[in-house]
């Protein structure tokens, strides 16, 4: 009898977790130059909130599709859409990152729909992005930022990005 039980319980817990978010998926280019993916889950209207996902320091050609972050399923299944710039400039990209993002974000309303709340998200040079994110004027409501290790040093940081440049 508790075998039973068992069995069928442990069944019942594979099924729904098998019951994957679906989403949908847009992909295409700014006007700028810069690439963009965004995902949607079902169910997501006009004043549900936006991650604005924000990728490291990366020297990969800004032709490539961006990656929408190592915890997209989580967020798609809590109900929040995605939305990621792969940035038209390469490397340090945080002299055109803002307006890449309100380009991005222009790219979401006119294709999905106007999000309530923003949470900028990132590693790295994206959580550097993502706290000026914060900071930025012409984005909806910031609900609070995921910025991981960012690149947050003050003047030693924008000595080094000079540096960076200048080689």
């Amino acid at each position: 009898m508790y075998r039973m039980f068992f069995c069928w319980l442990l069944c019942a817990c594979g099924f729904t977790s098998l019951q994957a978010q679906a989403a949908r998926e847009l992909t295409g280019s700014t006007p700028a130059g810069a690439q963009y993916r965004i995902m949607v889950p079902d169910g997501w209207r006009d004043g549900d909130p936006l991650v604005m996902y924000q990728h490291g320091l990366d020297f990969a050609p800004t032709r490539e599709t961006p990656g929408l972050g190592p915890l997209r399923d989580l967020m798609l299944e809590q109900g929040y859409a995605i939305a990621a710039s792969s940035f038209r400039q390469r490397g340090w990209a945080l002299f055109h990152a803002i307006a890449d993002n309100r380009d991005l974000l222009e790219v979401f309303e006119r294709e999905v729909g106007h999000p309530g709340e923003m949470l900028p998200f990132g590693g790295s040079m994206g959580g550097l992005i993502a706290l000026r994110l914060a900071e930025g004027r012409g984005f909806p409501r910031v609900r609070g930022v995921y910025a991981l290790c960012p690149a947050a040093a003050g003047a030693r940081l924008w000595d080094a990005a000079i540096d960076l440049r200048l080689a």
